[in-house]
């Protein structure tokens, strides 16, 4: 169960843990993009809080990078520290999947989100210092990490999604969401209807509820908010927006509420994507018009715009991805599923590697074809990988050394074709876009022969026992011109 409560407790729990730096006098046109561009590409960087941004007044921040690395990852989760470690992050999610009970949230009664309340003709989406990302952006993104709150029509299902938010004037904004998403689906039956969608979005929540956001595989009809709720151990407490009804956590620090209407769109975008390029270039969007803005005093937007990968996200969610598509390939019934990776160098979509113990010929195919199109492995993908269970899937290494001496091509790779992707990338020509196809790579020993498979020079139980034994001479600040001597014990 998290010990924290909200973003600022967050910030003040990292910051006891040397984790958090401020910087003060980043420009929010160019520098705080560029910094966060750094951060992102650099293994073990702290979280960054932005504050007296020239043209705002001190305190009005943004915070980026929050949980970039393992421990903070750990934070977020209510963690020890010690358990913000590979092993640790996915023992984690294992269990905690396994055992998951959604909580529905708590509605109370007011909450620091209502301490500044604007409407009418004070909204004013610029008062607050949404930088632009990339050099190219078409605009600020004041959404990058951004949870919109929408309600099914159909249900009483409320669904919290992360999609890209621009400021179009000082009161209206876009919503871009990729054809498929939950998102869309629920918006779209506004719109033929049409009826005006209403909407929150959520520019600064709390590091958990972000993950929630972000976790591709949480099933079709149920709520985010129930499911960190379940994954925190206690309800999450909102409060309800007085044009919408929507739930808004009541200790978020910027909630904007308002409307899409079902006919009225603008040009959104470009905007540097997921995959580090601007691939969707300029598009048209629904727009969102504002009938509130709450925030709490001195507000932070929460950022976690995206590029070339690994960023952020693709940081924090190559454990919950990974572990989302284990158990939906296991519960489809693939029996022998040891391990599942989706790296972060690859966006988390891009690859999934598959590790399993074979049992019957064809295992291979069933397991990657399931982990390829299941709810949490089906969008945006472009190869899975299956590999014996003594190939170790977080090892890169390991993963080519059983693609190159395992598959032959003409019979180990196999393409599925049109399968679910966007208009975001940039390997399907722009006219065609929507479609893409999967690459499945059986880098495992050949079933009909797999007994007559050469035998490794060195294998898993091998190399554990000699860095066991000999592992301590890999350690640090030893001259290496001296004899290398064992360590003796004392005697007494």
């Amino acid at each position: 169960m998290s010990t924290w409560r909200d973003l600022r407790e967050w910030m003040t729990f990292v910051e006891g843990i040397g984790q958090l730096r401020t910087v003060r006098g980043a420009s929010w046109e160019a520098d705080i993009g560029a910094i966060t561009e750094m951060l992102d590409h650099t293994e073990d960087s702290p979280c960054v809080l932005f504050d007296e941004i020239p043209g705002y007044p001190a305190g009005r921040r943004v915070i980026v990078n929050c949980s970039g690395t393992p421990e903070r990852q750990a934070v977020t989760l209510g963690l020890p520290v010690a358990q913000g470690n590979h092993e640790g992050l996915r023992e984690y999610w294992t269990r905690t999947l396994e055992g998951l009970v959604p909580i529905e949230p708590r509605v109370v009664s007011s909450g620091p989100i209502f301490e500044n309340v604007i409407e009418g003709e004070a909204i004013d989406l610029t008062a607050f210092p949404a930088p632009v990302w990339h050099p190219k952006d078409g605009g600020r993104f004041i959404g990058t990490a951004s949870i919109n709150v929408m309600r099914d029509p159909d249900s009483d299902w409320v669904n919290g999604a992360t999609y890209r938010n621009q400021i179009f004037t000082k009161n209206t904004l876009g919503m871009w969401i990729s054809p498929g998403k939950h998102g869309r689906i629920i918006r779209q039956k506004y719109i033929d209807r049409g009826l005006p969608c209403p909407v929150v979005v959520i520019v600064g929540s709390d590091p958990l509820l972000f993950m929630a956001a972000c976790a591709e595989g949480i099933a079709y009809g149920e709520s985010e908010f129930a499911w960190a709720g379940g994954v925190r151990g206690q309800a999450i407490d909102v409060v309800l927006g007085k044009h919408t009804g929507l739930p808004i956590p009541a200790r978020a620090e910027i909630a904007i509420e308002g409307f899409m209407d079902p006919q009225e769109r603008h040009t959104e975008g470009p905007y540097g994507e997921w995959m580090g390029y601007y691939a969707s270039g300029e598009a048209v969007t629904p727009v969102v018009t504002v009938k509130a803005i709450y925030h709490r005093n001195d507000p932070i937007i929460l950022g976690c715009p995206q590029g070339k990968p690994p960023h952020e996200d693709n940081r924090f969610l190559a454990y919950l991805k990974s572990a989302l598509i284990e158990k939906q390939v296991k519960a489809a019934g693939v029996p022998k599923v040891t391990r599942v990776w989706c790296p972060p160098e690859t966006g988390n979509r891009l690859m999934t590697i598959v590790a399993i113990e074979q049992a019957y010929a064809g295992h291979a195919t069933q397991a990657a074809l399931v982990a390829s199109q299941c709810g949490a492995g089906a969008y945006g993908g472009r190869f899975v990988v299956v590999v014996d269970d003594d190939v170790d899937v977080y090892d890169m290494n390991d993963v080519l050394w059983a693609m190159t001496t395992r598959c032959d091509p003409r019979r180990d790779i196999h393409i599925v074709d049109r399968a679910w992707s966007g208009p975001l990338d940039p390997a399907i020509h722009p006219d065609h876009r929507g479609f893409n196809s999967r690459c499945i790579v059986d880098a495992t020993r050949p079933w009909e022969w797999k007994d007559r498979f050469a035998d490794p020079v060195v294998t898993p139980d091998m190399a554990r026992a000699t860095r066991e034994q000999w592992g301590w001479i890999l350690g640090s600040g030893a001259d290496p011109r001296a004899p290398i001597q064992r360590p003796r014990e004392r005697k007494s």
